[in-house]
């Protein structure tokens, strides 16, 4: 049940890496019409790049990207990528097609984005006018719309690697960017580093290339490319590697079955949880993850006890809320869209005349935890569209209790972590409510009201951080200090 956060995670690592290999395609031999990557290319070349993707040196798919000179107009660039991924012994596919129109320099005018899955699909679409940013989400069968402000210059990823090849970067320069992140919905500054020439080798044949480092909110990649812009390979965090090949090899079957991303993303702790329906408090302590990445949601539930060493201590207990976190956790979103009439109309059918929060939490819990089919699935959902396929994990059922709670006037808030399952902590999301003043974590993905101890909050939010979540992604490690019953 918690193979979107491992499989959104691992696509937003792998478009964030991919994103930026555009485009230096297969040269035979020199061209008079290149300089070098120090001084900066004449021309980009046209031609499709074929790039193999790897997970712990199993090949996980495959992506090609090509690039076109619009002339007065700019450029766009295109990308269609495959992955295949395995998840308790459950093999699935995902398929993204990403389209960036992007200006003589490189700066994004429009994007479009689509991302389909074994049950779900996502196209969201963007226009730039000014400082403006009109974006369109298609979910199914439902759409919404929404604006943000963005800079005026504005890059995205699959535009960043062509910027710097044509332009040129010196060793030990640094160059940063604003860009934003379709398939996240993000925007940060990209920082690019040149650290250096490096031999490595690639299929076999040792190469002298150029080493670029390439940091977008926390998340590093290094890329190797040569002084004609052409890009031989880039690893990025939790074993994601990609490498240039033909695109007969591109084509060939992936390793994805030996690759079960349940048992190389699940964190073994030091001791095993005797029984964690009944345990009261869980003492932990952690590595991997910073005392920052927790601060922010310090609560009588989750307490940081001390820094050097983390440690943390969970429990059941309830925490007050404040005022002003009411308004905010009423609100709907791309994907908690509790606006919507479907939505409240399905709200009113499960509650009736239910005005009690303690009641209306309690009854979502069981509805959304007898409705939904437990299935993994890959996908970038709203509530609308979970509702009408009825099939879904823990973040499908996170997004539709938590829609529905919304709309019938109950503030929730959604946390993203790890949770005790098996043996094992998993990622997981959850919601938590306002109940008589107090915030109470619940969990309708395992039909807990209210949720156990187990649960360790990494992110709040309603999906729209998530790659805050990746650095945690394979790093992490738990011991269990105290188990209180």
């Amino acid at each position: 049940m918690k193979k979107k956060i491992y499989l959104i995670s691992l696509a937003l690592v792998w478009l964030f890496l991919s994103g930026r290999l555009f485009y230096m395609t297969y040269l035979d031999g020199g061209s008079g019409s290149y300089l070098s990557l120090a001084s900066g290319l004449r021309e980009l070349p046209s031609e499709s790049e074929w790039m193999n993707i790897y997970l712990d040196g199993k090949k996980m798919g495959h992506t090609v990207y090509s690039i076109e000179n619009q002339g007065a107009n700019g450029y766009t660039i295109k990308s269609s990528s495959n992955l295949n991924v395995v998840f308790g012994g459950l093999e699935s596919e995902i398929h993204l097609e990403n389209t960036a129109v992007m200006d003589t320099s490189f700066r994004l005018e429009a994007f479009s984005f689509w991302m389909l899955s074994d049950q779900y699909s996502t196209h969201v679409q963007g226009q730039k006018y000014g400082t403006t940013m009109e974006l369109e989400f298609i979910q199914g069968e439902d759409t919404t719309r929404t604006e943000i402000t963005v800079p005026k210059d504005l890059y995205t990823y699959s535009a960043i690697q062509p910027m710097v090849a044509s332009k040129g970067i010196l060793e030990g320069q640094t160059i940063r960017v604003p860009a934003y992140d379709a398939m996240s919905n993000e925007m940060a500054d990209v920082m690019i580093t040149h650290e250096g020439k490096e031999i490595i080798s690639v299929a076999g044949e040792k190469h002298l290339l150029n080493k670029l480092r390439i940091e977008f909110k926390s998340i590093p990649s290094i890329m190797w490319l040569d002084d004609n812009g052409i890009t031989y390979k880039e690893e990025t965090i939790m074993g994601m590697m990609m490498e240039r090949t033909t695109p007969e090899l591109a084509l060939a079957k992936s390793d994805a079955g030996q690759v079960d991303l349940l048992n190389g993303f699940a964190v073994i702790p030091s001791y095993p949880i005797s029984n964690s329906k009944r345990l009261k408090e869980l003492k932990i302590g952690l590595s991997g993850v910073t005392a920052d990445v927790l601060a922010g949601l310090s609560s009588e539930r989750q307490k940081i006890v001390s820094i050097d060493p983390l440690v943390v201590s969970l429990s059941q207990v309830t925490t007050p809320l404040k005022p002003n976190e009411l308004e905010l956790n009423l609100r709907a979103s791309d994907m908690v869209q509790s606006d919507h009439e479907q939505i409240r109309a399905k709200a009113n059918q499960i509650l009736g005349d239910e005005s009690q929060a303690i009641a209306i939490s309690h009854t979502l819990t069981q509805w959304v935890y007898n409705f939904l089919e437990k299935k993994p699935v890959a996908s970038i959902s709203g509530a609308v569209d979970i509702l009408n396929t009825g099939v879904g994990d823990c973040t499908e059922h996170t997004t539709l209790y938590t829609a529905l709670s919304r709309a019938a006037g109950v503030p929730t808030k959604i946390h993203i972590g790890l949770v005790y399952l098996q043996g094992r902590f998993l990622f997981h999301a959850w919601p938590v409510v306002a109940i008589d003043g107090e915030w109470v974590d619940v969990d309708p993905s395992l039909n807990q009201f209210p949720a156990d101890a187990t649960h360790i909050a990494l992110v709040e939010g309603d999906f729209e951080n998530l790659t805050n979540l990746i650095p945690v992604l394979g790093n992490v490690e738990i011991e269990i200090l105290e188990q209180v019953y």
